[in-house]
């Protein structure tokens, strides 16, 4: 204060000289821009639930011209509901993943039999492989396969005419022999010929999963 009494009157250019910080001059930017884009994926997603709810309706009889925001989301509540009752909502059953992976690994074996069964063990043939690591890889393999397929089976139940003679009949005549190499002329190894078998017996299964 002044001697006389009176207070100093502080200029209003030393408020406007403190400097803002960062951080704040940030918020105040981003804040609104934040916002616009938050309001437009809702508004986005409300538009998507509303097309979905429109033909779901449509296709049910209902003449629906307009709906609320709120008549969107309550719908949308109302559906969910009802595929929970109906047990919809579920993940898909573990005999599905099962037959996936059977599918894609049975391929996979397959793929390598045949590559194996193409190659020779000749010193010319670059892509030779020995024949003892070939044989072990396709009894490998094939006791793989025999693994997944046991495990499967104790998934699914099986059906009431099929008995495990009757698969084991059907595997074994329908062999499939891949055809052999200029440089190799013998006969596929029964290995090799187990492992095609089995891929050719399940291969029917229509998604196929891959191990890579």
């Amino acid at each position: 204060m002044k001697p006389d009494g009176s207070a100093y009157i502080v200029p209003a250019s030393v408020y406007d000289e403190q400097p803002i910080s960062r951080t704040y001059q940030y918020r105040k930017v981003m804040k609104p821009m934040l916002e616009r884009k938050r309001r437009a994926r809702i508004n986005k997603c409300l538009d998507e639930l509303k097309d979905l709810i429109v033909s779901s309706l449509q296709a049910e009889g209902e003449n629906v011209s307009k709906l609320e925001k709120a008549d969107i989301l309550e719908l949308t509540v109302r559906h969910l509901h009802k595929l929970r009752r109906q047990h919809s909502l579920g993940l898909t059953p573990e005999a599905a993943y099962a037959d996936r992976f059977r599918a894609g690994f049975t391929h996979c074996a397959a793929e390598v039999s045949h590559y194996l069964a193409a190659t020779s063990s000749s010193s010319t043939n670059p892509l030779s492989i020995d024949p003892t690591a070939r044989t072990k890889l396709l009894q490998h393999l094939g006791s793989c396969i025999r693994q997944i397929d046991g495990r499967s089976t104790s998934v699914l139940q099986p059906a009431p005419d099929s008995s495990p003679s009757a698969s084991a009949s059907q595997c074994y005549n329908n062999v499939y022999t891949p055809p052999a190499s200029p440089h190799h002329q013998g006969p596929v190894s029964p290995s090799a010929t187990h492992v095609l078998v089995v891929a050719k017996t399940k291969a029917p299964h229509p998604p196929m999963w891959r191990p890579w």
